[in-house]
């Protein structure tokens, strides 16, 4: 590579500047722009949302990269794919990274048939929840949620709500079982809630006898001579943040009875844990959703759900090439090759609460797209492949956290916030034609069971459907993942399993 302190050859052969591996520049530039032309190559974006919790940055961006890799080494071979790269760019004054891979397709002589790029970007949002959200705020958005879903919802037959989507209220169907596992669910709640009260009471009281209590003072004499029983004082003074621990270690007392103060301790302990783990996944991980689902009836956390929206929408619209100032043209901008990105083919990516951020994400550019002026438009609907889902709680947003339409008044509303989501507004956002549909973006939705948090999509698609109607096709496609079988765990579970990179790997190729 040639020293990027020399001057520029022509731009459409000069590699970019940095290491092997690293590269600095510009978004797009010429080299990208051949790509792009070139019919026997493929360059396309990928725009991943990370889920609640997940605070390391560029985390999900090497999760989904090593997804796609993997899969296209199974697909093409480890000697046609390339190892990894990266890249850094500054756009609007903000610096933005990304991966970059790439590999061959070839047929039985090692001929290149055709070459892939991706491109993958990440919306880093978890710093903007970190320490916005309290203990009490989650507690009340989770009751509100509870309360609500358990008053539509019946226990001994099916019932419907009514949602403004497709041009009309849809009905839409909630299960028999709904009542029942929102019921459960309020009381484990409720038992979680006593328990870590029951623990901050204690652990209170324990605290108070040990500072009531003298400091041990270190006898005198030797050092190591003393050194024993000044631990044992030590011990003797704590003691009380470990109840029946002078049982345990009398060896005067029945063995049974010190067993039995030992299995006491040990399950107090694990009392301690599953209180400050309840806690701890109640603020970081259902918080943020509080935070950004709250909005929608309270208006406390709008400017976090409005940082985050626009977090999204920043990296997208890089992604898309929508620019607020058009960049000079100079060696890498030449003035006969486009300025701003130019991807064949757009993903956009989301786990967890991260797939609602994608879900608002995608709508936003579609709708930015059909406002702006046509020489800006940048085909958003044509060019986004596909929306891949998983651990997704969108059909749970669509239930609990809706406004229950009952007046002319609320159904103006609804229409004007189903104006939005274009992707429930019409299904031609969702194909070039829904009466034949040939280009399509494939919805696709990743769940497991034994996520408590995923599910099935069926609150985005009109249910009025008929039998043969050709928009059957452009449905939201539910697929179970069945390696993501670990109950809880099977929330995080989706990335590393086979079945994420292969929908990636499809909907690239």
């Amino acid at each position: 590579m040639s020293d990027p302190g020399q001057p520029a050859a022509s731009a459409a052969n000069q590699p970019r500047p940095g290491t092997r591996v690293v590269h600095y520049g510009p978004v797009w530039n010429a080299n990208l722009q051949q790509v792009a032309d070139d019919p026997n190559k493929t360059i396309t974006a990928v725009m991943v949302c990370h889920g609640m919790g997940e605070q390391v940055r560029y985390e999900t961006i090497s999760a989904v990269a090593e997804s796609i890799l993997s899969e296209a080494r199974i697909r093409v071979g480890p000697n046609n794919v390339s190892a990894p790269e990266v890249a850094l760019a500054c756009e609007e004054q903000n610096f933005l990274a990304r991966a970059e891979i790439k590999w061959q397709q070839t047929d039985e002589r090692g001929d290149v048939l055709h070459e892939h790029q991706v491109h993958i970007y990440e919306a880093y949002w978890a710093p903007v929840t970190e320490g916005r959200v309290t203990y009490r705020d989650t507690l009340k958005f989770l009751f509100s949620a509870l309360w609500s879903g358990i008053r539509y919802s019946h226990p001994f037959a099916p019932k419907v709500f009514l949602r403004w989507m497709f041009g009309a209220p849809k009905r839409l169907a909630i299960g028999r079982s709904t009542f029942f596992g929102l019921v459960v669910a309020g009381l484990f709640l409720v038992l979680q809630i006593a328990i870590i009260g029951f623990v901050a009471i204690e652990l209170a009281q324990q605290y108070k006898q040990v500072i009531a209590q003298p400091l041990p003072a270190f006898p005198g004499g030797g050092v190591w001579h003393n050194l024993g029983g000044f631990l044992a004082k030590i011990v003797q003074w704590i003691a009380p943040l470990f109840p029946g621990i002078s049982v345990i270690f009398d060896r005067s007392q029945p063995a049974a009875l010190r067993i039995h103060a030992l299995v006491k301790l040990l399950i107090w302990f694990a009392m301690i844990a599953e209180a400050l783990f309840v806690r701890y996944f109640i603020i970081e991980y259902v918080g943020d959703v509080a935070a950004y689902i709250s909005p929608y009836k309270d208006s406390k956390f709008d400017q976090i759900r409005q940082t985050i929206q626009k977090i999204g929408s920043d990296v997208a619209k890089v992604v898309y090439g929508f620019r607020s100032e058009p960049a000079a043209a100079n060696a890498a901008h030449p003035p006969n090759v486009p300025n701003v990105p130019n991807y064949e083919h757009v993903i956009m990516v989301g786990h967890s609460l991260g797939s609602v951020l994608a879900y608002d994400t995608l709508n936003a550019m579609i709708n930015l797209d059909q406002v702006v002026s046509h020489p800006q438009r940048r085909r958003v609907q044509e060019r986004t492949r596909g929306l891949v889902t998983f651990g997704s709680p969108l059909d749970k947003t669509a239930f609990l956290f809706r406004v229950q339409a009952s007046n002319e008044e609320n159904w103006i509303r609804e229409q004007l916030a189903a104006s939005m989501q274009p992707l429930i507004v019409d299904y031609k956002y969702r194909c070039d034609n829904p009466n034949h549909p040939q280009r399509k973006l494939d919805w696709v939705n990743l769940w497991s069971e034994k996520d408590v948090i995923s599910g099935a999509l069926v609150y985005y698609d009109d249910p009025d459907l008929l039998p043969g109607d050709p928009r059957l096709e452009l449905r939201v496609d539910n697929m179970i993942d069945p390696r993501a079988n670990v109950p809880f765990y099977a929330h995080v579970q989706y990335w590393h399993n086979p079945l994420l990179g292969e929908q990636l790997y499809r909907l690239i190729v």
